[in-house]
């Protein structure tokens, strides 16, 4: 029996929503080697790229830059109906590049049986811990002498789904996030967009930490184009 109009629009979702649980996660990426720069972004959020542009194959290599890439789209407002084609086109397109990248076979063989678990062959084993930072009782920290003065948040070790609560005034938009030793030498980065969520500007980001032995350290976050802020962080 063929699908009728919901059945597929509701496979499409499915389609879409596979897609996004394996790039987001597949390729931490955490040193951000071979990164374009974030204009290259917005352009590919906005279809403004050709499908055949190289940096669509670098989001199915690096997660970091997928998900800043889903953020500037959702951010953007949801696809119209007369876009879907292209975004349909996209979709496909990544996916071809992910079976190249991962030699997986989950998007060859999805037509030959839909009940099948997804796997995708280099995709590691990793299990992300969330953590929920409050930055707004903080002041801006601008020097390590102010940031020692305050209680740190505490953050786990490993892969860590973060979510800033940012202090009153953050603008919403493109955020900068760093993990920075004593030495202030940056250990792990992130890059996202912050939106308003309940009146409080929320940063969600990724921020892997499996090297990063537990102790002290600054969490540096800056809206793209601002200085940093600092604010104390213990990993443990």
């Amino acid at each position: 029996m063929a699908n009728t109009p919901q059945s597929a629009d509701n496979d499409d979702l499915q389609f879409k929503h596979d897609i996004d649980e394996v790039f987001s996660r597949a390729n931490p990426n955490p040193d951000r080697i071979g990164c374009p720069p974030r204009d290259t972004l917005v352009r590919l959020a906005r279809r403004q790229q050709p499908i055949g542009d190289p940096a669509y194959e670098h989001l199915a290599k690096c997660s970091p830059c997928y998900r800043e890439f889903r953020a500037l789209q959702e951010a953007a407002g949801v696809p119209t109906p007369a876009s879907r084609v292209a975004s349909r086109a996209w979709m496909l397109a990544a996916a071809a590049a992910l079976v190249v990248v991962a030699a997986g076979t989950l998007w060859l063989t999805r037509g030959e049986n839909n009940s099948a678990a997804p796997k995708v062959a280099s995709a590691p084993a990793t299990t992300s811990l969330r953590a929920e930072l409050d930055l707004r009782k903080f002041a801006v920290l601008r020097s390590e002498q102010g940031a020692e003065r305050q209680e740190p948040v505490v953050v786990p070790t490993g892969v860590v789904e973060l979510t800033l609560l940012l202090p009153v005034g953050s603008e919403p938009g493109p955020y900068d996030i760093q993990v920075l030793d004593a030495d202030l030498k940056s250990l792990s980065t992130a890059h996202s967009v912050a939106d308003i969520q309940d009146f409080i500007t929320t940063l969600k980001a990724t921020l892997d930490l499996r090297t990063v032995p537990p102790g002290a350290y600054q969490l540096a976050v800056r809206h793209q184009g601002d200085d940093w802020r600092m604010f104390p962080a213990r990993i443990k």
